[in-house]
């Protein structure tokens, strides 16, 4: 099956594999059926068990469970009383609710990461600045160029953008066609699309543990859970992620392995082979986010899930926002060109086409990519050696990675000091900066912020003066 094609809307459940998912179910307090029917209620409040899901037989789960027949009746009939479950003479019996908690009304996790106090130093958005060399591309533009491409109206992007995208995959070592790319506007627009094309109601996806919330929001929206997985220092225990995978058999799978944004991480090459494999051997789609994985200061390349065998199953999102100017807004997404294809109408209905200026910018930085990447790297480095000798100097409590590359470094204050209120006190001091709690689907009070790099230089000094007077106060 590919990715391209609609989920089946209903999945048999074996009997080993649901007594797998029960684990320690009987823990000799109540009724044993009341005991199973709590446990199988509890995998669908988490999402293990799905509306459509049909449950075992009756006579095949008592014996996998050694209990006797009519244990898993009694079970089956309070689900069925709590309306949890259908019993059809014929078909069997399948789980009609989901009971996962989903967010579809209009809060959203990263919601303070655009607000502005007027004076105040931000360091809110890890947003680059222009580059000089943009600024004269912008100033040198020639429309009579691109002919008839201006009056174009192709959902997908110009077809020059394509191949020029197409090529500077194939280059880095990911064969790429033009017609496995679309064009977008941004990488947001990008994940966007994904969701909102493969993500359904009470679905389940899975990312990082700390991501950004423009994923989370995404997902959430569309009325569906996002199940983080855990990470450490290098980025995504892949353990962990095949763990929730078998459990949670979520659609999608979306990370940011590269310079990942919030925590700066660098997933290794092992680590990003076995996603490819688990997205292989699950038959489920992976959502690579680069929009940063080419500004590693060492400028080494780091490959890209897809770059190896994954199946079909890899999608990957890319930008030159981060690279040469945000404000271009212009973005891609890579994947079979199935996939592609399918997405078109959504991109249509979304907002047409993107701007053609947009896209002639793109054209004209993609032809120079290696320079603007070289660029851009040399306009964050020193930002990034400053913050790291401040937090050094002024910070002695903290703990932190020094950044790899990307655009922004993740601290952790010591144990029992709050994040949220270190945050909030640098406020009254005029720098705003974003906790961890901007970045975390489970809005929980983090110890950790994000600190961005992107500022000039006088502005991030100015900003670690006024952080390490708020740092000291709070001591």
């Amino acid at each position: 099956m590919s990715i391209a094609e609609s989920r089946s809307k209903e999945s048999k459940l074996g009997s080993n594999r649901l007594v797998q998912l029960l684990g320690q179910w009987l823990d000799g307090t109540g009724p044993i059926y009341q005991q199973l029917a709590e446990g199988i209620e509890s995998l669908i409040e988490d999402g293990s068990l799905r509306a459509g899901d049909r449950l075992p037989p009756e006579r095949r789960l008592a014996e996998a469970l050694l209990v006797s027949r009519g244990t898993v009746v009694k079970a089956f009939d309070v689900l069925e009383a709590n309306d949890l479950v259908a019993r059809v003479q014929g078909r069997g019996t399948t789980v009609t609710g989901n009971l996962v908690k989903t967010t579809t009304n209009e809060s959203f996790v990263g919601e303070r990461l655009w607000m502005n106090e007027g004076g105040a130093l931000d360091l809110l958005k890890a947003i680059p600045r222009l580059l000089p060399p943009m600024t004269e591309l912008v100033n040198n533009i020639a429309l009579d160029n691109y002919g008839d491409d201006l009056d174009g109206s192709e959902p997908l992007g110009w077809w020059g953008l394509r191949e020029a995208i197409a090529d500077l995959h194939t280059s880095q070592g990911m064969q790429t066609s033009p017609h496995q790319v679309m064009v977008t506007s941004g990488a947001q627009q990008a994940l966007t699309l994904v969701v909102n094309s493969m993500v359904h109601p009470g679905d389940t996806v899975l990312g990082e543990d700390d991501t950004w919330p423009g994923l989370i929001d995404a997902v959430r929206h569309r009325g569906a859970r996002f199940e983080p997985v855990r990470m450490d220092h290098d980025g995504i225990v892949v353990e962990e992620l095949e763990a929730k995978v078998a459990r949670f058999r979520p659609v999608l799978i979306a990370l940011n392995p590269q310079h990942q944004n919030p925590t700066g991480t660098r997933l290794p090459e092992d680590r990003v082979k076995a996603v490819a494999s688990i997205a292989r051997r699950y038959r489920v789609p992976v959502l690579e986010d680069r929009v940063t994985a080419d500004l590693g200061f060492d400028r080494r390349h780091l490959p890209a899930i897809d770059e190896f065998e994954a199946g079909g199953y890899g999608i990957t999102v890319g930008s030159i926002c981060k690279i040469a100017w945000p404000g271009l807004r212009l973005g891609w997404m890579r994947a079979d060109a199935q996939v592609v294809n399918r997405l078109r109408s959504h991109k249509a209905v979304m907002d047409m086409f993107t701007p053609a200026l947009s896209q002639i910018m793109g054209i004209e930085v993609i032809r120079r990519y290696d320079d603007f990447v070289a660029y851009r790297i040399e306009d964050l480095q020193p930002s990034a050696e400053l913050l790291v000798d401040r937090l050094r100097r002024d910070f002695k409590e903290w703990t932190f990675v020094p950044p790899k590359g990307g655009i922004c470094l993740w601290a952790t204050l010591p144990n029992g000091i709050s994040a949220d209120a270190f945050v909030q006190s640098a406020s009254h001091r005029g720098v705003l900066v974003a906790s961890g709690r901007e970045f975390c689907p489970n809005d929980a009070d983090c110890s950790s912020i994000r600190i961005p790099f992107t500022a000039q230089l006088h502005t991030l000094e100015t900003a670690m003066d006024r952080l390490a007077e708020t740092w000291h106060s709070t001591r």
